[in-house]
């Protein structure tokens, strides 16, 4: 990847009652790669639904449900679909980072007087974002998807925290030079950034938590996970808090 502008895609996944995890995550995509790769690349996968302006939503896809309903009585597409959703994504160039931990078991061992558990996760995704921009002597955006205004809110607030006081490894300087700006986009709005952060999320809460993983997709999403080139996922892409 040599490109000097970079764009983070974000979302998460939150705890459920077989999930006892929550995850922030997303990818990491040069802006060049991102227009002239990715976009066109998924909009033709789309196309074989009938609609390249089709919003994915990852669960409504696996259920066949809402717009993906067409998708239960013709198998054929159904192949066609997910052969093309595969070779898009492997064949596009970007990098998995994520942050996640067991809320529960958070919350019991620091019940008082702790930080908010998604300002950890952030500033963990945040210490990531950075040192990739550094070893590709590169700038990048982020891109969140957009929530209710208390939710955006707060993750702004997080992030003026860490523009002012840095991260556990990063001075507030570092954050300043690197990081461009901070934006908000509804998944509506067909933000392929986003609904890719959405199929990285759901595929890598299932890794973690040792489901299978449907249409082999983590077959091309493994590759991708961030390493900080020294072949360590575990410090850089998928990490593990707490």
């Amino acid at each position: 990847m040599t490109n000097s502008d970079y764009i983070l895609f974000l979302d998460e996944s939150a705890e459920t009652k077989t999930n006892p995890y929550l995850l922030l995550g997303g990818i990491i995509i040069s802006r060049n790669d991102y227009k002239k790769n990715l976009i066109p690349s998924i909009q033709n996968t789309k196309s074989i639904l009938g609609n390249s302006n089709i919003v994915f939503h990852y669960t409504d896809i696996l259920k066949k449900q809402k717009d993906f309903k067409i998708l239960c009585s013709n198998t054929d597409m159904q192949t066609k679909f997910w052969t093309s959703l595969r070779k898009s994504i492997d064949e596009t160039d970007f990098k998995v980072i994520t942050a996640y931990t067991n809320v529960k078991e958070y919350l019991k061992e620091y019940p008082e007087l702790s930080h908010d558990i998604y300002e950890i996760l952030f500033s963990s995704v945040i210490n990531s974002y950075i040192h990739f921009l550094i070893k590709n002597k590169a700038r990048g955006s982020i891109v969140f998807e957009s929530r209710e205004e208390t939710q955006n809110r707060k993750i702004q607030k997080h992030y003026f925290n860490i523009l002012q006081n840095g991260t556990n490894i990063y001075i507030p300087e570092a954050i300043d030079k690197y990081i461009t700006t901070t934006s908000f986009t509804v998944k509506e709005e067909n933000s392929i950034g986003l609904q890719m952060a959405d199929i990285v999320a759901y595929n890598c809460i299932r890794y973690i938590n040792g489901y299978k993983i449907q249409h082999s997709m983590w077959n091309v999403l493994e590759s991708k996970i961030y390493d900080g080139y020294k072949e360590n996922t575990n410090s850089y892409g998928l990490v593990k808090l707490f």
